[in-house]
């Protein structure tokens, strides 16, 4: 074979490189970007491992405002008790407040505060949520705590139940502490992200009613 014809040849399997490469980023460009393609600033070999998830989808509180904005439709969760949200106030965009671990009436061994309970419900009111928003039965969902520890047990319930597109809010709404023990590094409100007091009807969790003989919540 010749020169020429071995030139000609590369020249052909070249040419058909670069076709192959061009008809494959066209098509990427056309398809729709899926939720785990969200991008973030979060290294997730330095989130501590209480806020690490199985999904491992994770946003900063600035990156999730940004985002909720641009996609209305994300299912964006304040999973801190109702004292919390109460007291401390809530992000504006976010569509509802589902506890995930409630508090109890009884004290820790220390002293220092109520003891956390598990939300049986809690899958079943994100679902049912959802559903009522007229969403897919696997939907994006953003979930916020105080720090991005409790959004990361919410999210590993929903995980394990099956839904694949959960991102949690690493720093939460209130962010971690300073070497003062002052929550002042990150978080919602210390990027100055909108949020009030007021939770609204809408927003609002009701535990179902006890059985009549069985044990309370509180």
């Amino acid at each position: 074979m010749s020169k020429l014809e071995i030139q000609n040849i590369n020249g052909k399997l070249n040419f058909g490189a670069r076709l192959a490469a061009a008809i494959l980023t066209i098509v990427l460009m056309a398809a729709p970007v899926s939720a785990q393609e969200y991008e973030t600033q979060t290294d997730v070999f330095e989130l501590a491992l209480p806020k690490t998830t199985e999904l491992g989808l994770y946003l900063t509180s600035a990156e999730g405002y940004r985002i909720k904005k641009q996609n209305p439709k994300i299912l964006f969760l304040d999973v801190r008790t109702q004292a919390e949200v109460n007291f401390l106030g809530m992000p504006d965009i976010a569509d509802a407040n589902i506890p995930v671990k409630p508090i109890s009436k009884v004290l820790t061994k220390d002293g220092k505060a109520y003891q956390r309970i598990n939300n049986d419900d809690f899958v079943a009111a994100v679902a049912a949520l959802a559903d009522q928003k007229g969403l897919t039965t696997d939907p994006v969902i953003f979930i916020m705590c105080r720090n991005g520890k409790g959004s990361a047990i919410a999210t590993n319930k929903l995980a394990e139940a099956g839904y694949t597109k959960v991102y949690s809010i690493v720093d939460g709404f209130e962010g971690d502490f300073d070497k003062k023990g002052k929550r002042t590094v990150n978080g919602w409100k210390n990027a100055g992200l909108p949020w009030s007091y007021g939770i609204g009807k809408d927003r609002a969790y009701n535990y179902k009613p006890a059985q009549k003989h069985g044990p309370k919540s509180f």
